[in-house]
Parts: structure tokens; sequence; C-alpha cells
């Protein structure tokens, strides 16, 4: 289940870190559900969804500093989600990965001679479509709570 998940996450193409943190976020409620879970080790969270130790340790880092999940340091420590799917939505672990991170960078740097006016211009409005399309996309994030994915 989790990895046609991912195939699917990952053909569309803004950042792998949120394709596997929704991964992530996924295989540890499944765990939980099982009974006497306890907290989960980064490493076979790696190992189990085949996501780079190192990275795996950075997404939960992000997704830790999001609040939406809880580590714990020690022998039975781990990982383990900070409250219930119902309540994280796609745009939470977007944030969570990608914090203060346009999805639209502009090319700026453009210098035509004579032209600053409609160069300005040009870029005033892509700046503006982005800016748009950016809206809907968070909208469309925030519409999808983490449960609706595993129902």
């Amino acid at each position: 289940m989790f990895r046609k998940l991912e195939d699917r996450m990952d053909s569309m193409a803004y950042s792998t870190a949120l394709s596997q943190a929704v991964s992530i976020l996924l295989y540890i409620h499944a765990i939980s559900e099982e009974p006497c879970a306890n907290f989960l080790s980064t490493k076979i969270i790696s190992e189990q969804l085949n996501i780079p130790a190192p990275t795996t340790a950075k997404v939960i880092r992000s997704l830790s500093n999001a609040k939406l999940t809880v580590t714990k340091e020690g022998a039975k420590g781990g990982i383990t989600l900070s409250r219930p799917l119902t309540e994280m939505t796609l745009l939470d672990v977007f944030l969570a990965v990608e914090p203060g991170k346009p999805l639209f960078k502009l090319h700026t740097d453009v210098v035509l001679q004579g032209k600053d006016t409609e160069v300005a211009e040009i870029q005033q409005k892509i700046s503006k479509r982005f800016e748009a399309a950016e809206q809907a996309m968070r909208q469309s994030l925030a519409e999808v709570s983490l449960i609706d994915l595993v129902e």
C-alpha cells in the first residue's frame, strides 16, 4: 500500500520530502494501530519505506518541528504521531517540509535597454499568476486530511 502511494506521489514533482513525509506519517499511523505499538525508530522507518536514513532523520525533524510528530530519545525512544491523521492535512505536511519556501521563484535579473518598464510589467503579471496558482495549490492541500488517503 505504501509503495503504491509513494509511487503515485512521486509522479507529481514538487518535493520528494513531501511524499516521504506523507509516507512516514501513514506508516507510523498503520503501525500504531497494532496492539502493543510503541515509538518507532528512525532506522525501522527508513528500512521499511526505503528512504535513506539521513533523509528520514531530516524529514522526521521537520515533522517534529511542525508538531506533527513526537520524538522520544533513549532505548525505548523513537517517533509517534502527535495527533490523529484526521487532524492533519496535506497542507500541514507541506508547510512542515517546505517552511517559508514559495512554490515559484521568479527570475528578476533581466536587463533590457529601454525596456525596463515593459519587463517590470510582465514580471508583475507573471508574479500575480504564480501567486494565484500557489494559493490554489495550498487550498487544495488544505482540503485533504491524511486519513482521507488511508480510507
